[in-house]
């Protein structure tokens, strides 16, 4: 996503007394959130409040890369109510950004999730995000695949060898989506940085990708030597690499 300008920020900023939050001033700027390639993180001061925002500027195109903002806002009033994630404050109508209330946390790194006693502070939450039911259909990964596929079709981002490489790949994609495995909901995007570290309590954070689909998913991100599933690892670097050459086109 393209870095905002700061005269974009500041007009969202003049749009506070809309927020519906309990703010005595405007907010402003205090510092970039580094990380997140989808959207932007800023750091706002929060007149009023006993705690800071956390700004988060939405990708302008979210369809193009296979989000669904309403499925996501679901999602994230149901983790926040289970206690696996945050709520957010304010959800723009216009879906330009959401607000958050600022977590004094750390982000994961590789090295957490390479120790086995962080994984077992980790598990009881992904085996608590797949008892949320949501009333939506289960992630069909190939029309997932498919509608990235399509986009670099078009944009002239497939070459010879990913052509005969997708060919092989997607009839076994279509027969995964039709095996009868049972859905949950999924994170889909559970890497270190997604995951904050409070002391005494973890937050899973940007919900964007999560749908109900395959548990074994999630279970990959965490320790993909516990996957019972041997396609999962396949299809999630098929959508790993599709996703990087979409956001290069």
């Amino acid at each position: 996503m393209p870095a905002p300008t700061y005269t974009e920020i500041e007009r969202l900023l003049d749009g506070w007394r809309d927020w519906g939050l309990s703010l005595t001033g405007r907010p402003r700027v205090l510092a970039p959130v580094p990380g997140g390639r989808t959207n932007r993180n800023f750091r706002l001061s929060a007149p009023g409040l006993d705690h800071d925002l956390l700004l988060r500027l939405n990708h302008p195109d979210p369809a193009r890369l296979g989000i669904n903002r309403a499925l996501e806002r679901e999602i994230l009033s149901a983790t926040a109510g289970a206690g696996i994630g945050r709520a957010f404050g304010h959800w723009d109508p216009a879906g330009r950004f959401v607000l958050f209330p600022w977590l004094e946390a750390r982000p994961w790194t590789a090295a957490d999730l390479a120790r086995p006693e962080q994984r077992e502070r980790l598990w009881p939450r992904v085996e608590q995000l797949g008892k949320i039911e949501l009333d939506w259909p289960t992630r069909s990964y190939h029309g997932y695949l498919m509608h990235y596929w399509r986009q670099l079709e078009r944009a002239g981002g497939v070459d010879a060898a990913l052509g005969v490489a997708w060919r092989e790949f997607e009839p076994r994609l279509r027969s995964f989506d039709t095996a009868p495995w049972p859905a949950r909901l999924v994170h889909h995007d559970l890497i270190p940085e997604n995951i904050l570290d409070a002391g005494q309590r973890l937050y899973l954070i940007d919900w964007e990708y999560a749908a109900p689909g395959h548990p074994d998913i999630d279970v990959w991100s965490v320790d993909p030597a516990a996957v019972a599933e041997p396609f999962v690892a396949e299809m999630m670097a098929w959508i790993n690499d599709l996703w990087e050459r979409l956001i290069a086109v």
